[in-house]
């Protein structure tokens, strides 16, 4: 427990300390090489999809008892022709992840340690310990985004297609290269809204639809029937940050404005398919506006003063948010592989 809390001590010390620092993107690299080795070498740790990814990888080449999307079997295939183990296997993600979220952050987050602060309190133990499939195709859709500022579609849609190949839940991002560019007005953005409460009685339907292409029917029958009385509190956490988000945000960079659009879309799909547990796993695509989009409010805050109150009332917020997902994902019973540790 004392080496979990002291992960998040380390990302606070550096918040702190070196948030918009000229050097801040080079003094980040120590805390994500910890980060990288404290994730890596984690053993049973990640809940049941930990055991079940253990299992998967163990089986002799080429089974696929639980319909994993072809290429994660290839890359299970791949790293097991290596004579690399599961352990192994499991921080050599961790490395390519966390340092791929470091180059999203420099690229896109106005303070990259604040960036990577949230993180680590939110999502990051989700992505990270549990949802591997999914996680990797959430970062390839977080690479592709540069090919929407770029205008490079085939570079997008190829990506996109490698994300459905690990996971079947990408379908929704072919679309997104003709939404995240548009530049939205307020007028707009309630329109946007009012349409997700117009689709929510019907979202009962949408989710019985037999979407046998994709493999997901029986998924989606499964999950149509499960009420998530804990989506509340996420709705109410993302709504309020768009709301702010809408009435503050000005003279947005591109980069910002795609930031901006994916919480946007991010509330519109909440909105529609709220009652819905699934709905959290399509949510998870879009949750780098979150990231990135509150350092960028907290610029916005002119008076010294009452940015560094601000910031402090932050801090205190992902501290007990961070004690809070410690606890919810079983993560005070880490335990390493690494003899020194």
């Amino acid at each position: 427990m004392i080496f979990v809390l002291g992960i998040y001590t380390i990302f606070l010390f550096y918040t702190l300390l070196f948030s918009e620092d000229y050097y801040e993107k080079f003094l980040l690299i120590f805390p994500v090489l910890i980060l990288s080795i404290y994730t890596g070498t984690r053993m049973n740790v990640g809940g049941y999809d930990y055991h079940v990814y253990k299992y998967f990888y163990n089986l002799p080449q080429s089974q696929n008892p639980y319909g994993y999307e072809v290429l994660f079997v290839i890359l299970r295939d791949t790293f097991k022709m290596l004579g690399i183990n599961y352990n192994i296997f499991l921080l050599i993600l961790s490395f390519i992840f966390n340092f791929t979220i470091y180059k999203l952050l420099i690229k896109y987050s106005a303070i990259p340690t604040f960036s990577f602060l949230i993180y680590i309190s939110t999502f990051y133990y989700w992505h990270n310990f549990t949802i591997i499939r999914n996680y990797i195709s959430i970062l390839l859709f977080w690479v592709s985004l540069k090919y929407i500022l770029e205008k490079k579609p085939f570079h997008y849609f190829g990506l996109i297609t490698l994300a459905f190949l690990f996971h079947k839940t990408s379908f929704i991002l072919y679309p997104l290269y003709f939404i995240l560019n548009l530049k939205l007005n307020k007028k707009t953005i309630l329109g946007i809204l009012a349409l997700a409460l117009i689709i929510n009685p019907f979202s009962y339907l949408i989710f019985k639809i037999n979407i046998t292409f994709l493999g997901l029917s029986e998924r989606l029958n499964r999950y149509s029937y499960i009420i998530e009385h804990g989506n509340f509190y996420e709705f109410l956490e993302l709504s309020i940050f768009v709301l702010i988000l809408i009435f503050v945000s000005s003279n947005l960079t591109e980069e910002q404005n795609i930031m901006f659009n994916i919480n946007i879309l991010a509330l519109f799909i909440f909105i529609s398919f709220y009652r819905f547990a699934i709905v959290l796993r399509f949510l998870e695509f879009f949750r780098i506006g979150i990231i990135t989009m509150i350092p960028y409010l907290l610029t916005k805050i002119k008076n010294k003063n009452s940015r560094c109150i601000t910031f402090s009332i932050f801090c205190l917020y992902l501290t007990w948010k961070y004690y809070d997902t410690v606890f919810a994902y079983a993560i005070h019973h880490y335990t390493t592989w690494l003899p020194f540790l």
